[in-house]
């Protein structure tokens, strides 16, 4: 019999596919390759989840491992960083996936995802490679959150993005046939696939996540998510902003349990009185970036000329300058209604209404004053209390 340099025999390939082919080689050479899932889905386990996103733009990079490690070790469930290519606030911005791969290979528990990524920078077929690359280096940890996209990480860089939200759809199409092992013919609207395939998988089906505002994106979370990850709403809206994704689960033949409710959140934590209304004054503009939910949330504010909402932001003098006036005519009593601030008491208060709201998984951006009490409260007295129930 004819062999390869492996020792694998080489009569009867020609009866395979290609990409077969290299799956016969890998088994050989590493036992049989399993097909997901390996690991459970996230949204299986319903017991409430805590997050923490990695403070992007404000720390040095190199200081983005430790401070992962440091919040795995406290109890958090997961790491989420953003996915830009350039961010308001100014500041250092790596590319997150890049930095997955290192966060994959220093944690050993917490999930791992991006909030979130886009499906315009990158073709669905290369970034279906590099969640499966950055999943198999975690072990099977690795969530993939996607938007609609944001002018900030496009526009100045002439990507194109029309009909962001179809784009969306067909990328996750693609994405989920190549890695569940598809050879792919695909004929869509936006990309054309012949005879694709990829040559890695992931440890088990990828969850997907999406950040849903809009009635159209929040409709396709509940058809075809595996997690919502809107950014900060209150309980009341957040409540509101779930029926619609409920409805459209169960037109879809599906329920709430298949999705891992999730939300973005400021805490802010002290005993100190006025420290926490003080702190998310310089905060106000991210906790509440948008006037039309303030607004819903009964508070009216004078948007200025020129102003921009987050996602149609730009890097210019003009487009930041009426954000920030926007940002300074917020009133606190928002900020604070908008984000888990107070004492470790109230924190543990305000979390709970969001709960009874739906939501399952917080993925919480730590603005202090002190970060290392608010890592202690929370790793000491708040999850426990909850992981406790």
């Amino acid at each position: 019999m004819g062999l390869g340099p492996t020792g694998v025999g080489l009569r009867g390939f020609k009866s395979h596919p290609p990409h077969h082919i290299a799956l016969l080689f890998s088994q050989a050479l590493f036992g049989e390759i399993r097909k997901y899932p390996l690991v459970p889905n996230v949204g299986e386990n319903r017991e409430v989840k805590f997050g923490v996103m990695l403070p992007i733009p404000a720390a040095p990079v190199d200081k983005l491992i430790s401070i992962a490690k440091v919040n795995e070790e406290a109890g958090f469930d997961s790491v989420w960083v953003p996915d830009h290519l350039l961010f308001v606030p100014y500041g250092i911005t790596p590319e997150a996936w890049s930095l997955l791969s290192a966060l994959a290979v220093s944690t050993r528990r917490v999930l791992l995802g991006t909030a979130v990524s886009d499906p315009h920078r990158r073709h669905p077929a290369v970034l279906a490679q590099t969640v499966a690359t950055v999943d198999r280096l975690s072990g099977g940890r690795v969530i993939l959150g996607l938007g609609a996209g944001e002018a900030m990480n496009l526009d100045p860089f002439g990507i194109t993005w029309d009909r962001p939200v179809s784009r969306l759809v067909e990328a996750i199409e693609i994405m989920r046939k190549l890695w569940a092992g598809e050879k792919l013919n695909y004929e869509g609207r936006f990309w054309r696939l012949k005879g694709a395939f990829l040559q890695i998988t992931p440890t088990r089906r990828v969850p997907i996540y999406i950040g849903a505002h809009g009635p159209r994106m929040l409709r396709i979370t509940g058809q075809m998510a595996d997690g919502w990850l809107p950014t900060p709403l209150t309980p009341e809206l957040y409540e509101k902003r779930l029926k619609v994704i409920e409805e459209a689960a169960r037109e879809a033949g599906r329920s709430l349990d298949d999705i891992d409710t999730a939300i973005y959140l400021y805490t802010c934590i002290s005993d100190k009185p006025g420290e926490v209304e003080e702190r998310l004054e310089q905060f106000k503009v991210k906790v509440v970036p948008s006037p039309d939910v303030l607004l819903e949330a009964g508070y009216e504010v004078e948007v200025p000329e020129g102003f921009k909402r987050y996602h149609e932001l730009l890097l210019t003098d003009e487009d930041v300058a009426a954000f920030m006036r926007f940002g300074a005519s917020i009133p606190v009593e928002a900020a604070l209604e908008f984000s888990i601030s107070g004492t470790v008491e109230e924190c543990i208060e305000k979390i709970d209404r969001y709960i009874k709201a739906g939501v399952r998984h917080f993925i919480l951006i730590n603005v202090g004053p002190d970060v290392k009490y608010v890592v202690k409260a929370y790793s000491e007295e708040i999850i426990p209390y909850f992981k406790g129930r």
